[in-house]
């Protein structure tokens, strides 16, 4: 986050706009940690994604000389069908298998890396603090890794359409902008509901 807005600030004048970058964090979903999406990437209160088809799960079978683990976690975000899934046992076959819109990646632990896919998936949002309330188009950056086998909502990415006066602000007054009441907003949020 810092270092989009940092390299933004640096030119922003009294007529120019920037990309803004917000990290997110602890919003996915995984086969052992469970289903912790977050549609509401603002935190404002409104959903500014659409998740369907949430599920993860992890499962153990097998005797007394094999046992076999099986795990997947999988969502549709706007649309877009992202999965992560593994398996393996004690008798050394593992295999991955991830999935990001059209992406497809397969891989077997020991002759190759298991597979990891990123991507942007595109956003609509409001929110009244960002662009004055209008309708904001952005990018969402994903991860769906078969080694965590998981699915993480990384970051999102929007044009502020919003001036900053040039009168000699400071370069940490300029990052704080929009992206710092953002990661505030989200802050509270998560805090407020412990």
């Amino acid at each position: 986050m810092a270092g989009a807005s940092a390299a933004t600030a640096a030119g922003v004048t009294a007529s120019q706009a920037g990309l803004i970058t917000v990290n997110l964090t602890n919003n996915f979903i995984s086969a052992t940690g469970g289903n912790h999406l977050n549609a509401d990437l603002t935190g404002d209160g409104n959903l500014d994604l659409t998740i369907t088809g949430a599920f993860y799960r992890f499962v153990r079978y097998g005797g007394d000389t094999r046992t076999e683990q099986l795990f997947t976690a999988s969502a549709n975000l706007n649309g877009v069908h992202a999965r992560a899934y593994f398996t393996g046992g004690n008798l050394g076959f593992q295999f991955g298998s991830a999935q990001l819109g059209s992406q497809h990646a397969n891989g077997y632990a020991g002759t190759s890396n298991l597979p990891v896919l990123t991507g942007s998936i595109p956003i609509t949002f409001t929110d009244i603090h960002i662009n004055g309330g209008a309708l904001t188009n952005g990018s969402l950056s994903v991860t769906v890794s078969t080694f965590d086998v998981d699915v993480q909502l990384d970051s999102f990415t929007y044009s502020s359409t919003s001036t900053i006066p040039d009168q000699g602000s400071s370069l940490g007054l300029l990052a704080m902008g929009a992206a710092g009441v953002l990661a505030l907003r989200r802050w509270r949020a998560v805090h407020q509901q412990s």
